[in-house]
C-alpha cells in the first residue's frame, strides 16, 4: 500500500527476517515512514503576481487540500504557526511574552548621555505540551500466514489519524478566535480582502509591532470556498487597468481545509505570536507482548500544542 505518494512498507525483505524478529523490524520501518511524512516539505509554489498580461491567472498560489491523492496530510497550519523546537528541551512548556515598552530611539543632542529604556514588561501566555497516544495490535497469525495487508491497512490508519487530530488542534485555535477579529464585508470580496490587511497592519502597529511596508498574508477557508477567493485573487490577471477592485496586498497563497466552516475566510499574517511547539514527533515505543492476543500490542505516541498569542494577526471575513 502507498500512503501520501510512498509505500509504507517493503515487504519483499520481509522473508529474510526471522519470525520472531519481524515485529520489531515492522515497527521500524513504520517509524522510518513517519519521519519521512513529517519532513516533507509543504507543497506551496508561486507567489501572486502584479501586472498586466492576463497569461499570469496561472501564477495564483497553489492550494493545499487535505486527500489521500496528494503527498502530504493537511498541514497547511504550519505556514500559520512559527515552529518553536522543544525536541531536546527539558521543558514541558514555553511562554509567549506580551512585551510593551522596550527600547525607545531618540535623536541625541550634541555631548548628550543616552536615556536608557526601562526593562519591558508584559503578559505572557504559556504553551504546555499536550500527549497524544494510539496502537494497534500485531497478531501473530498475521505474520505466518502473510497477511501483511492488514498491517498496511492499520497504519495508514494510524497516520491519517495523527495528522488529522493535529490539524483539528491548530485549525481549532484559528476558528476559536473571538469576534474581536470579524471583518464586515465591504462591496466585493477583493475590497473585504484589503480591508483586512489593512485592519490587520493598523492594529498591529498600534499595539507596537514593527511591520514592514509590505507583509506578506495568507488566507484559510473551506474548500468550498476555494474558486470564489481565487476568483478574487485573479481579478488582477484577468482585468487589469478597469474599474474592478484589484487586491493591493501580497497574499502569499491559500490553505484550504474542511476543518473550518464555509461560512467565512480568513486573512492571517502569520508567524509573530502564532507559535506552535514540537515536543516529540509520532514515534514507536517498543513492542509489549500480549499473550491474551496472541500478539504484540504497539504503541504510537507524540507531544505538541501551539497558540495564537495575538489575535490582531487575522481576521474573520464575512461573504456577505
Amino acid at each position: 500500500m502507498k500512503l501520501y505518494g510512498r509505500k509504507i512498507i517493503n515487504w519483499e525483505a520481509i522473508d529474510k527476517v526471522p519470525l520472531e524478529e519481524r515485529k520489531a523490524k515492522i515497527a521500524e520501518a513504520i517509524s522510518r515512514f513517519m519521519v519521512k511524512v513529517a519532513d516533507d516539505p509543504l507543497p506551496v509554489a508561486g507567489a501572486k503576481m502584479t501586472g498586466p498580461d492576463p497569461n499570469l491567472v496561472s501564477a495564483v498560489p497553489v492550494t493545499m487540500i487535505m486527500s489521500d491523492t496528494v503527498k502530504t496530510p493537511d498541514r497547511g497550519y504550519e505556514i500559520l504557526f512559527d515552529e518553536v523546537d522543544m525536541r531536546a528541551s527539558a521543558s514541558e512548556s514555553f511562554d509567549i511574552l506580551d512585551v510593551s515598552g522596550g527600547v525607545t530611539f531618540y535623536q541625541r543632542l550634541p555631548g548628550e548621555e543616552a536615556k536608557l529604556s526601562a526593562l519591558p514588561t508584559g503578559a505572557k501566555t504559556a504553551v504546555s505540551l499536550l500527549r497524544f497516544i494510539g496502537g494497534f495490535p500485531i497478531l501473530d497469525d498475521w505474520l505466518r500466514f502473510n497477511q501483511y495487508y492488514k498491517i498496511d491497512e492499520l497504519t495508514a490508519d494510524t497516520v491519517r489519524r495523527w495528522w488529522d487530530t493535529k490539524a483539528t488542534l491548530f485549525y481549532g485555535l484559528l476558528t476559536a478566535l473571538g469576534a474581536g477579529i470579524n471583518q464586515s464585508f465591504s462591496t466585493d470580496d477583493s475590497t473585504t480582502i484589503n480591508n483586512a490587511c489593512v485592519q490587520i497592519q493598523t492594529d498591529l502597529a498600534a499595539a507596537g509591532y514593527p511591520i514592514d511596508d509590505n507583509p506578506t498574508f495568507w488566507i484559510t477557508c473551506h474548500p468550498s470556498l476555494k474558486a470564489r477567493i481565487f476568483k478574487a485573487l485573479a481579478a488582477n490577471f484577468v482585468n487589469p487597468n478597469t474599474n474592478i477592485t484589484q487586491i493591493v496586498w501580497h497574499i502569499a497563497g491559500v490553505i484550504n481545509t474542511t476543518k473550518i466552516a464555509n461560512t467565512s475566510y480568513y486573512v492571517s499574517l502569520p508567524g509573530y505570536k502564532n507559535k506552535r511547539g514540537e515536543w516529540q514527533d509520532l514515534t514507536a515505543r517498543p513492542a509489549q507482548r500480549n499473550e491474551l492476543k496472541l500478539g504484540a500490542d504497539h504503541i504510537w505516541t507524540g507531544a505538541y500544542n501551539g497558540a495564537i498569542a495575538e489575535t490582531k494577526q487575522h481576521r474573520r471575513c464575512a461573504l456577505s
